[in-house]
């Protein structure tokens, strides 16, 4: 768990809930909409409050004896009661519920609020959380303090820096001697000189520093990588990190000022602000290569045709719209479902794609 502006964020590994697709039985998924700030944290709670109720009811209704029913949801039923959980809260709130297992997730993406019963856990929302691209680097780079952090458009994390180093002494160290250069005079003696003035010196320095970790973010990262990666620094430090590190994808442009104190969230959303142009360009010819698969008989956009193919391992990438309200308003909304579960099950491609388009899209395997 950890605490940022997106409030409090629990880890957002899902693999033991989309594991449970093997389980017999009902299983309930709520989504609750909720606040950073916890000014809304008793409406919060009493919508899940209901949503219990109501997906208690469901299982029963489908077979399940009432204290079997009440059992599985107790759990959250004491959730709902600890004051101090509601006041360390996110952006939304999903629970997955079925008998012998429960999970609430506090996530920093926006949700509709939701309760599915059914035989699988409706994962259709955690889109934007589960998709394997639509990731970027953001490096704040100042010389006290380095970070690094792996971003999606709702969420950030800081990785470990591994070979890079985490600050200006690490590279230079604190003895200004390091430096200088001396020349031999007369009696044995030695003559310290700069490299020009103090401020030439310091200049020369940070520009090691810059270097030392351009090369370094490159070996680290490595030269295969596709994703972007944003620099936070001042302009200046750009064209030599650039010139210095083999990383292929660096933006053009850099969140600007000293990042040292910046929370991970503001570096996120400017981050993305700047790579917004480029990511739409990017989406749009993306869209456009799937429809094209599409069309040489390599893909579908029919939901029942996807479901099929991805149960059958079909799928390599499946492209949902970025926009949840499109996917809950969808008929087909359970099919799609499905083949999202199946698709990340297989090690397919999650993908999701804004614009305004509100076409499901698979490219197939085979």
């Amino acid at each position: 768990m950890t605490a940022n502006p997106q409030g409090t964020v629990d880890s957002l590994d899902f693999t033991d809930v989309l594991e449970r697709g093997d389980t017999s039985g009902p299983k309930a998924s709520l989504y609750v909409p909720t606040d950073v700030t916890g000014t809304q944290a008793d409406r919060s709670a009493k919508i899940l409050k209901n949503q219990v109720k109501h997906a208690t009811a469901r299982f029963e209704e489908l077979g399940m004896s009432s204290s079997a029913a009440e059992s599985a949801f107790a759990p959250i039923a004491e959730l709902i009661a600890d004051s101090s959980y509601w006041r360390l809260q996110s952006r939304g709130l999903v629970v997955f519920v079925e008998p012998g297992y429960h999970r609430a997730v506090r996530v920093p993406i926006d949700v509709i609020e939701s309760v599915t019963v059914d035989e699988q856990f409706d994962v259709l929302p955690l889109a934007p959380v589960l998709e394997t691209s639509g990731r970027c680097y953001i490096l704040a780079l100042a010389k006290n303090s380095l970070r690094l952090f792996e971003a999606a458009r709702n969420s950030i994390e800081e990785l470990p820096l591994g070979t890079i180093p985490g600050s200006f002494d690490e590279v230079i160290g604190d003895l200004p001697e390091q430096s200088l250069q001396f020349r031999a005079t007369g009696g044995g003696e030695a003559a310290y000189y700069g490299q020009g003035g103090t401020g030439e010196t310091e200049t020369m320095l940070t520009e090691k520093f810059i270097r030392a970790v351009g090369k370094a973010v490159g070996d680290e990262l490595g030269t295969a990588r596709s994703q972007p990666l944003v620099l936070a620094s001042v302009a200046e430090y750009l064209p030599i990190f650039r010139k210095a590190s083999a990383y292929p994808v660096i933006h053009d442009r850099v969140i600007p000022g000293s990042p040292e104190h910046s929370q991970p969230d503001d570096l996120r959303s400017a981050a993305w602000k700047l790579l917004h142009d480029s990511e739409a360009a990017r989406e749009s010819a993306e869209r456009e290569r799937a429809l094209s698969l599409v069309h040489n008989g390599k893909g579908a956009v029919d939901v029942g045709e996807i479901a099929h193919a991805a149960e059958q391992g079909r799928v390599d990438t499946l492209y949902l719209p970025r926009d949840g309200e499109q996917l809950l308003a969808s008929d087909a909304r359970r099919q799609v479902n499905l083949a999202a579960l199946a698709t990340i099950r297989i090690s397919g491609t999650l993908r999701t794609l804004g614009g305004g388009g509100a076409e499901v899209i698979a490219t197939f395997r085979y």
